[in-house]
């Protein structure tokens, strides 16, 4: 059976994970080595984009099948990671969704705005949340 996001739910997903954990006896990692997994594998991503722009990179065929390798290594370490906290990544993405669309509101990064704007704009919400950013200030003030 193929899958495709068009078609594909989330549970599916998940069990396929389970499924194959369980055949292997994977079931009891610690939360934290999990999201070390989880990391270590979005480095093993990042390291294809290292001295190369995005374009360049979208650009190079050969990079795709490792890319969706390390990609596919991410989510399913999402998923353990769902699995072995009960989450519900569906809800958990709808709820961190809303607190996005307040957090980053729409007309702060307006269409007629110059990237440079957006950046500033996105640089002083960070500050507002993390107590300061160098990049938050204009530096024509």
């Amino acid at each position: 059976m193929r899958l495709s996001d068009d078609q594909t739910k989330i549970k599916e997903l998940r069990e396929k994970v389970k499924i194959f954990r369980d055949k292997r006896g994977w079931k009891h990692e610690d939360p934290k080595d999990i999201a070390l997994s989880l990391v270590l594998e979005a480095t093993e991503l990042l390291e294809h984009f290292q001295w190369k722009t995005g374009e360049e990179v979208a650009n190079e065929a050969r990079l795709y099948g490792p890319i969706c390798d390390e990609l596919s290594d991410v989510l399913w370490w999402v998923l353990v990671m769902a699995e072995r906290l009960n989450i519900d990544v569906s809800r958990a993405f709808e709820q961190k969704m809303v607190k996005n669309d307040e957090k980053y509101p729409a007309e702060k990064f307006r269409d007629d705005m110059t990237q440079e704007e957006k950046n500033r704009e996105y640089y002083k919400i960070k500050a507002k949340y993390r107590g300061g950013h160098p990049l938050a200030d204009d530096p024509e003030d």
